[in-house]
């Protein structure tokens, strides 16, 4: 398969505080993360709220900078890139984000949110062309084109997102990044987001890297998964029907229900409190969490390892 995106040890450090009463104190929210994507793939990040998901899709497509590693996408180093072909390259990737209710300006017509990218990028059309791309950018997501003068406050949470898809595709991108897409969804929209997403997938060849809390739906629409936590990526699932070699992604597994009440089971939560991200121990961020955690653990960083099977970062993998 060919190569799409290769990032390489990327971090990024946040420093807050400073002065006369409140030390500076700096936090890793992307800590030493490297993965690839293969064109065509989708790729699932999980992991508890706060765990750098978010900031990991925002350096990828360098909405911010990072403060170490490399970020590659079509061959491109992206982290060398000028302003101006910076903003080029990112015609080939886009992001959906989780809120569509903030995601669009509320003062633009829909016509005027799909169609803002070929602003942004010097595309110089007509108003007539601009009702054409537009008519076919909704059409291509499901939406009527009469929706074209309304307004975001006028479209449902379903119909924005919807939006909010066009427009991440009126530039032809290879990558698109769905930041928690169904997050704020009633649960029977989030099933038509998802269909439609694997409906544009097959038709225009996208890559995904798809963040969700949502266990089940990233088993069902992933092909592969990379578990954070605390910045760290803790074990790459090389498909998701691989068994969990690290605790903490036995324990996220393990957290979801199945919806046969024949097939259910108790759920032993994890003991211990998560450490904090300004303050992080010595060794492995989840020892204080796991049942299988040694002395070694607390003292020495496992590092993201293939030995055994598909890569875990852990001195006592499953």
């Amino acid at each position: 398969m060919t190569t799409l995106l290769e990032v390489g040890h990327l971090s990024k450090k946040f420093v807050s505080g400073g002065g006369p009463f409140r030390p500076v104190r700096s936090m890793h929210a992307v800590n030493d993360v490297s993965f690839s994507v293969s064109v065509g793939r989708v790729v699932g990040v999980v992991g508890e709220s706060g765990c750098g998901k978010s900031t990991l899709a925002r350096l990828i497509l360098r909405l911010i900078e990072p403060t170490g590693g490399s970020v590659q996408f079509e061959d491109l180093d992206l982290l060398a890139q000028k302003p101006k072909p910076m903003r080029a390259l990112r015609a080939r990737m886009q992001m959906v984000f989780q809120d569509p209710y903030s995601a669009i300006d509320p003062r633009y017509t829909i016509r005027d949110a799909v169609t803002e990218p070929f602003d942004i990028q010097g595309h110089r059309y007509t108003a007539k062309e601009k009702d054409a791309k537009t008519a076919e950018l909704l059409d291509m997501v499901g939406l009527s084109g009469h929706l074209a003068n309304s307004y975001p406050h006028q479209l449902s949470g379903g119909q924005k997102q919807r939006v909010g898809i066009a427009r991440a595709l009126a530039l032809n991108p290879a990558l698109l990044v769905l930041d928690e897409p169904t997050a704020s969804l009633d649960v029977s929209v989030q099933a038509q987001i998802i269909s439609l997403l694997e409906k544009l997938q097959d038709e225009l060849n996208l890559t995904y890297i798809f963040i969700s809390h949502d266990l089940s739906l990233v088993k069902y629409f992933c092909d592969e998964v990379l578990v954070m936590y605390l910045g760290r990526v803790v074990e790459v699932l090389p498909d998701t029907e691989a068994a969990a070699r690290h605790p903490y992604t036995r324990t996220l597994l393990d957290s979801t229900f199945d919806p046969d009440p024949r097939l259910r089971r108790t759920i032993e939560p994890l003991a211990g409190e998560v450490p904090s991200p300004f303050d992080l121990p010595p060794g492995c961020a989840f020892a204080a969490r796991c049942p299988s955690a040694t002395g070694k653990c607390s003292t020495e960083l496992p590092v993201l390892s293939s030995d055994g099977g598909h890569p875990v970062a852990c001195h006592h993998p499953l």
